[in-house]
């Protein structure tokens, strides 16, 4: 019995399926929209969307079967406790069925035979009364275990099913054609988001802000990496003021004019920054900048461009829809 519930509490625990964001309602600019529908509809081919949709019944139905198992092993059990009173009771009487019957054989006096009959006659009844017990409580015994058997494969057949289905989710490929089609529009999003963008464009994904356009993918992104193992984070969105700090901390010979791989740390000129539109973000991982030889990097390399993320070749950390 507690082999059902334990495996349908597991079934529930094991790859959940985690509430993500909508596609970006960014009314202005127009292309930001396309960006972020077209992603969306990347990271969910109807397939996935599919078997997304019919997990939490299945998983309902592990749950729903697995109670009626662990119920039926319970009325199997009593009926099995049943059967081994019953069968128990049904020899009692037949020996002392037998008993009357040697008895009765033996009696030699009309007054010793005719209670030696009644003892009989009475013992006839308890044993036929007991054979009946025993067949009922034998046939409530078979009942029971083929619906337990009936309950049991029901059980697994939904088990099996959920498993399926959860498989079926990890390996649905992405919309290869709609990422592409988010490629070739990315540069005109942050030529348009540049001209149009404020404070209420952006977002929070777990503690970063990053543009509206983005959170979708960038959410996706970090969960998928989580359930691989691999924990990430990092900074997004920074202002035009923070840029130019930026610039005089990470001494850059000329705020406005120097070159970002001029700088002790590569930083953008504000103004040209992606950070300052949400559009870029410097991963980290542990608490630490992402560099090229770690397990974050090469996740990230091997996965990123599958939720429009592109690498700044010069700066391992620094991921943008573009990669500037």
């Amino acid at each position: 019995m507690k082999k059902f519930r334990a495996i349908a509490a597991a079934v529930l625990a094991v790859a959940p399926i985690v509430a993500v964001a909508t596609p970006a309602d960014a009314a202005a600019p127009a292309t930001a929209q396309t960006w972020s529908t077209l992603m969306y509809r990347s990271l969910n081919p109807s397939e996935l969307v599919k078997w997304r949709t019919m997990l939490p019944a299945l998983r309902r139905t592990v749950v729903t079967s697995s109670a009626t198992a662990t119920q039926a092993a319970r009325t199997q059990a009593a009926a099995r406790t049943a059967v081994t009173a019953a069968a128990g009771a049904n020899r009692v009487a037949k020996n002392r069925h037998a008993i009357a019957t040697t008895k009765l054989t033996a009696a030699r006096k009309a007054d010793a035979k005719r209670k030696a009959r009644a003892a009989l006659k009475q013992r006839t009844t308890e044993l036929t009364a007991s054979a009946v017990a025993l067949r009922t409580a034998q046939t409530r015994y078979r009942n029971a275990t083929a619906k337990l058997s009936a309950a049991s494969s029901a059980w697994r057949a939904a088990t099996v099913a959920v498993r399926n289905a959860e498989q079926k989710v990890a390996r649905a490929e992405y919309d290869a054609a709609a990422a592409g089609q988010a490629r070739k529009i990315s540069a005109q999003v942050v030529t348009d988001t540049r001209s149009r963008f404020t404070n209420d464009d952006a977002t929070q994904v777990y503690g970063i802000t990053v543009n509206k356009t983005i959170a979708y993918a960038f959410q996706h992104m970090i969960d998928d990496a989580a359930r691989a193992g691999i924990p990430l984070s990092g900074g997004g969105f920074r202002t035009k003021q923070r840029q130019i700090e930026l610039r005089t901390i990470n001494g850059c010979p000329d705020i406005w004019t120097a070159p970002s791989s001029s700088c002790r740390v590569p930083t953008a000129i504000p103004g040209r920054s992606l950070h300052e539109i949400g559009l870029a973000v410097d991963m980290t991982s542990g608490g630490k900048s992402v560099a090229r030889d770690t397990v974050a990097f090469k996740w990230l390399a091997a996965h990123a461009a599958s939720y429009g993320f592109v690498n700044l070749p010069s700066e391992p950390w620094h991921w943008s829809i573009t990669g500037n």
